[in-house]
Parts: C-alpha cells; sequence; structure tokens
C-alpha cells in the first residue's frame, strides 16, 4: 500500500491560537469521499498527531472528527505560552507543517 501527506489529500490544513497556552489544528475536506476515505485510514489520531510533533500524546487537549463539516479538530498544548521568550509564533498559524506532512495509506 502506498501512502501520501496529508496535503495532497485535505483541501485545508490550518493552525491557530486557542488561548495562550493551546493551539488548534483543523483539517478539511471539500466533500465527503475524500473525507471519509483519509478518516476511515485512521491514520490522523492521537498518537500519531503527538509523533508528528515530538510531544506526548497527553500534550492533546481534544481530538474531534466532525462529520458534519468533513473536518477534524486537534487541539495541543502550546509547548511555550503565547508571547512568552522563545515563542516564534506569536498567532499559532506556522504549526500545522508536521500535520500537513502526516502519511495516509492510499490503494
Amino acid at each position: 500500500m502506498n501512502s501520501r501527506p496529508l496535503k495532497d489529500l485535505a483541501d485545508i490544513v490550518r493552525s491557530k491560537n486557542a488561548g495562550p497556552y493551546r493551539i488548534t489544528f483543523d483539517v478539511l475536506f471539500r466533500d465527503k469521499d475524500r473525507y471519509e476515505a483519509v478518516r476511515s485510514t485512521g491514520a490522523i489520531n492521537p498518537q500519531s498527531v503527538a509523533a508528528a510533533y515530538g510531544i506526548d500524546v497527553s500534550q492533546i487537549s481534544s481530538f474531534f472528527e466532525i462529520e458534519m463539516a468533513n473536518a477534524m479538530k486537534i487541539t495541543i498544548i502550546r509547548p511555550r505560552a503565547q508571547g512568552s521568550a522563545g515563542d516564534g509564533d506569536m498567532y499559532g498559524c506556522q504549526h500545522h507543517v508536521p500535520l500537513m506532512n502526516l502519511q495516509i495509506p492510499v490503494s
């Protein structure tokens, strides 16, 4: 079985602040077929997201699959509080790349 990065399958993969201590990720699909195809692989789950970010799974504060919206929403605890020393992304909008590169099995 082959695999492709999530960025080739999802229409939108984005990150943003969810308060000063969390970052949230949205994975959105235009159509239900592609959403179901990706979701059914089980490749996007708390463990795979934690591995992609090099964090413990306990750092994932929420993980939702939203069927009505053809979307997944994942929230992690920020590695550094927003605006603190060493925070290189005040708005949380540049953290989505590891998620975009997550490999999804395709047939």
